[in-house]
């Protein structure tokens, strides 16, 4: 019969409760990014624990734990099916004071820390 796991030793409860309260405002990379560093500093790298202790999703840990191993980010596509509007309709001059390769550059910048496959 398998132990159940224990919370770590190192941790009490108010700062594993401190601890979630970043998670939570987080989200996607950052969130994950997160995750993943706490739970290899207090939960020697295993999910299924992080999840015990710290109430987090076990995928979103495990996808964190990956992106930080392998430096390959994950993006979602939320914002391609969002009902939001896009920045050409935001913004409808931006193209006009900005022009295309120097927007793109803007974007590269800004980008620059994601590795794509």
């Amino acid at each position: 019969m398998l132990d159940p796991p224990d919370e770590p030793k190192s941790l009490t409860r108010s700062q594993i409760k401190d601890l979630r309260l970043p998670a939570w405002k987080m989200n996607g990379v950052q969130r994950r990014g997160f995750q993943a560093q706490m739970t290899l500093k207090y939960c020697q790298g295993r999910a299924r624990l992080a999840q015990t202790v710290f109430r987090w999703g076990t995928e979103n840990i495990e996808l964190g734990l990956a992106q930080k191993r392998t430096g390959i980010m994950c993006v979602g596509l939320q914002s391609a099916f969002s009902t939001a509007n896009r920045c050409q309709e935001k913004q409808p001059l931006l193209l006009w004071h900005y022009p295309w390769d120097k927007l793109q550059n803007l974007i590269l910048n800004k980008t620059q820390h994601l590795k794509l496959p």
